[in-house]
C-alpha cells in the first residue's frame, strides 16, 4: 500500500508536540490485537532526535494523512514549507 514512501499523519485532538503531524517511512498496515496501526521509521533526518527509530499510530486516531512519493519528496517539501510556515518568504 505506502511501500518506499513517507506519510506524514495529523492526529485526532493532538498533544502541542505532535501538533505538526508524525512522519513515518516505509509505513506498513499491521493488525495489533485487533486494532490496526501504521508502523514504520521516523525519516533519516540528522536535525530529528528520532530519525531512523521505529514508530507506530494506531489507525482510529488519524485525522488525516499526506502521502509522498519517497523520503526525498517529503524533505524537498518539507525544506520549502517550513520558512513559509515561520512567515519568511522563500527565495
Amino acid at each position: 500500500m505506502f511501500e518506499g514512501k513517507v506519510v506524514l499523519v495529523y492526529l485526532i485532538d493532538p498533544s502541542e508536540e505532535f501538533a505538526s503531524g508524525i512522519s513515518i517511512s516505509n509505513p506498513e498496515v499491521k493488525d495489533h490485537y485487533g486494532r490496526k496501526f501504521i508502523y514504520g521509521t521516523v525519516p533519516e533526518n540528522s536535525d530529528d532526535w528520532a530519525s531512523g527509530l521505529k514508530v507506530s499510530v494506531a489507525f482510529d486516531q488519524i485525522a488525516h494523512f499526506l502521502e509522498f512519493s519517497d523520503e526525498r519528496e517529503f524533505f524537498d517539501r518539507n525544506n520549502f514549507a517550513i520558512p513559509r510556515i515561520q512567515g519568511k518568504a522563500v527565495q
